[in-house]
């Protein structure tokens, strides 16, 4: 019988005859570059002067910026709070009035020819209340409107016995005073006055109501009780 030679499957993998290669085991030299570049590019990435510089200056500008504005506001209230409460200057036929003693009829004639007014029926008023505090102070309400004008506050003078002992200005509505002159509630939201002043047991009275347009009118005569 002839012999056949057995056949093979051949294995699956490369044809060469040579066999494998395998890459050697990296040396010492290698194996410390290796750790060195591993190293470094850990502390690069923990280094923190690279991604905290700039958030720490983001922080500072910020705080600053806060500073800054809650600096400016505060002054800014400051300069609104002075404005307001700044006092007011009287004009000046109302300082040359105040400055004047007053006891009667003829001597206010005098007063206010002097500080340039003029007398005027469109101002109304009443003094509604006079009351003693103590043996020095009384205290005295009423109100003034100027039936012509839209809202405007009068000035409120009073003298006693010669020289003036109150100057105020009216504030304050008061509805009743505007359906007894048919006035709207702006007109009549500045009428009210009251006010406190050292005036002796008897002493005669001249209160007066004085205009932002340099007119006047005069109240009814009392005195201090």
């Amino acid at each position: 019988m002839q012999r056949t030679a057995p056949h093979f499957r051949p294995e699956r993998g490369p044809t060469s005859a040579h066999p494998t290669r395998r890459s050697p085991p990296p040396t010492v030299a290698g194996t410390e570059t290796l750790a060195a570049n591993t190293r470094s590019q850990i502390v690069s990435e923990r280094s923190p002067g690279a991604t905290r510089a700039p958030s720490r200056r983001y922080i500072l500008t910020r705080r600053w910026f806060a500073w800054i504005s809650g600096a400016s506001a505060a002054i800014l209230g400051f300069a609104v709070v002075l404005w307001l409460t700044r006092p007011v200057l009287a004009p000046p036929s109302v300082a040359i009035l105040t400055n004047a003693t007053v006891s009667d009829a003829t001597s206010l004639m005098a007063a206010v020819q002097t500080a340039g007014l003029r007398g005027t029926p469109d101002v109304k008023g009443a003094i509604e209340a006079i009351r003693r505090i103590d043996n020095e102070r009384v205290t005295i309400k009423g109100w003034a409107v100027d039936t012509t004008a839209s809202s405007a506050s009068l000035t409120i003078i009073a003298f006693a016995g010669g020289p003036q002992v109150l100057t105020t200005v009216t504030k304050g509505a008061r509805k009743d005073v505007a359906q007894m002159f048919a006035l709207s509630d702006a007109a009549a939201r500045n009428v009210s006055f009251e006010g406190t002043f050292t005036c002796g047991l008897g002493a005669k009275l001249v209160v007066v109501a004085v205009t932002s347009d340099r007119t006047y009118s005069q109240f009814s005569s009392i005195v201090c009780p």
